[in-house]
């Protein structure tokens, strides 16, 4: 007996459960409610995060880009998951926990306003949004908006003096990378770390 009856059936349900994954996501979508107000981070700093992003992609080995380009994929077929795994995605390799904490400092400073009644939905969004370029340059701007304004020696310096001082953008770069995990060494000076040096050509 010919299996061809079997393997359309498959073929069919595989479709119809694409389809309604589909309307929910159109759905989940429809249902957030937000405005979004960029800071003031020069065009000029955002590029050179995003080629500093590029860069160190390109060098990493095929298996693990590979693996980036399954998270970039999952984004659009789970955005939840890819939230839950703290994957980074998105042209700034941001992570949607990263943007997610920062939120409340967001909101009180006027970077996004919140419509949407649940906030769990809206952050799990926050990885799909990173594959969006708009929105994607709004995380992370604001993030280093943060980062800027959490610095004591940073936080009244003009975002133009600090695009003119590679010196600088390379230290707001090391906190974007994660400070090395140590933030109250890195709140306590200028001097941007070596990898952040490294990426952005500095030496």
């Amino acid at each position: 007996m010919s299996n061809f009856p079997w393997i359309i059936l498959g073929v069919f349900v595989g479709v119809c459960a694409a389809l309604l994954i589909m309307k929910e996501r159109a759905h989940w979508l429809a249902s957030l409610e937000f405005e979004l107000y960029p800071p003031p981070v020069p065009t000029s700093i955002l590029a050179t995060v995003r080629e500093a992003e590029r860069r160190s992609y390109e060098e990493r080995s095929i298996v693990r880009q590979l693996a980036e380009e399954a998270q970039d994929v999952l984004v659009f077929t789970s955005p939840e998951i890819a939230y839950k795994m703290d994957f980074s995605v998105g042209r700034y390799r941001i992570k949607a926990q990263t943007v997610e904490a920062i939120l409340p400092w967001a909101v009180e400073n006027n970077f996004v306003v919140l419509r949407t009644t649940s906030a769990k939905s809206f952050s799990h969004a926050l990885a799909y949004f990173s594959e969006q370029p708009g929105l994607n340059d709004w995380q992370a701007a604001t993030y280093l908006e943060w980062l800027k304004k959490s610095h004591p020696l940073m936080a009244s310096t003009p975002w133009s003096e600090i695009a003119a001082n590679p010196e600088l953008v390379a230290k707001l770069y090391s906190g974007y990378m994660g400070a090395g995990g140590d933030w109250d060494l890195w709140r306590e000076n200028l001097t941007p770390g070596p990898i952040a040096v490294q990426r952005l050509g500095l030496k």
